[in-house]
């Protein structure tokens, strides 16, 4: 079993505790914002007014931008962005406390990483609530609900996000195109599509809320994913998924009442252990090799744990899977 956090990815999140509470601190007056435009110097900025915009708001043209809302709403027209990159690569910006509504996407670093976003609503706009195109972003204490697209989507690895609501969108809570990327303490409810999608290899769900998604809860695809202390419940497709590779687990997590498979892996060495999975189509679906342990599966209607023998049996202890 060769499951592993990435490094990055948890010094990102440290990174993120440390900077909550107020902006990098860096020497030198903040420059005061009261209308769109654009920023063309690396600095701390800070909003004095909520601003509307009929295209894009502020565009960010230039790295290490630090952008503090100060509590203000930057409103849209349904087109435009409401904070966007200026096509370029304009990565280590921070974006923090205030609300973003009515744009096509309301944050939108189409060729930028590195990113912090932290105590942002970003919700009720036409796309996406936040798009971030390159690696190693943290967000915080974000929400991105109601969007017309994804609530969250990021298109590269190592990310970590940490107490997140992306709930209610039509196209997903939350899409990572790459491996290496954590989601902590978060709910992701009542979306159109996915709750949350993860591709690739070394991502892991803990201490979430992933529920009532019209499809699947969690998809993390390939191999070595984990879901830790979590509750996945009535989706409309499998609780858990992972449609690929082997080497993934599940543990102390729930999956109940979904409407497929409550944990469903494909792909030998799977762990499962102190997993409840109640009320599905099938409890737990896997093949072995494997190993599960504390197992409550009942009430499903299809099997309650169904193993498939691949490469040899699986090994089962303590299980209450009639």
């Amino acid at each position: 079993m060769n499951i592993k956090l990435s490094a990055r990815s948890l010094t990102a999140a440290l990174f993120a505790t440390v900077l909550i509470g107020g902006l990098c601190g860096r020497a030198g007056a903040a420059t005061a914002i009261s209308a769109c435009g654009t920023l063309s110097s690396a600095g701390d900025y800070y909003l004095t007014s909520n601003l509307t915009a009929m295209g894009d708001c502020l565009v960010i043209a230039a790295p290490n931008v630090a952008i503090d809302m100060k509590g203000k709403t930057i409103t849209g027209s349904g087109t435009g962005e409401g904070i966007v990159d200026d096509g370029s690569e304009r990565d280590y910006a921070i974006i923090a406390n205030g609300k973003i509504r009515n744009f096509d996407n309301g944050i939108d670093l189409e060729d930028s990483g590195l990113a912090i976003i932290s105590n942002v609503d970003s919700s009720k706009n036409t796309g996406d609530g936040i798009y971030i195109d390159r690696c190693c972003d943290t967000l915080n204490a974000v929400k991105a609900n109601n969007n017309g697209s994804a609530g969250i989507e990021i298109e590269s690895d190592d990310s970590s996000l940490t107490k997140i609501q992306a709930n209610g969108n039509s196209d997903g809570g939350i899409y990572i195109n790459s491996d290496d990327n954590l989601l902590v303490g978060s709910t992701v409810s009542n979306n159109t599509g996915i709750g949350v999608e993860m591709d690739a290899c070394c991502n892991f769900v803990i201490s979430s809320k992933i529920q009532k998604n019209s499809s699947v809860g969690i998809e993390l695809a390939s191999g070595d994913n984990g879901v830790i202390k979590s509750t996945i419940a009535n989706n409309g497709g499998d609780g858990i998924t992972f449609p690929t590779a082997g080497d993934n687990m599940v543990t102390e997590s729930k999956s109940t009442g979904n409407a497929g498979n409550g944990v469903n892996s494909v792909g030998k060495f799977a762990i499962i252990s102190g997993v409840q999975a109640n009320k599905n189509v099938t409890g737990v679906r896997m093949e072995c090799w494997g190993s599960t342990a504390s197992l409550t599966a009942q009430g499903n209607s299809s099997g309650n744990l169904v193993q498939t023998v691949v490469g040899g049996p699986c090994a089962n202890v303590d299980l209450k899977a009639p």
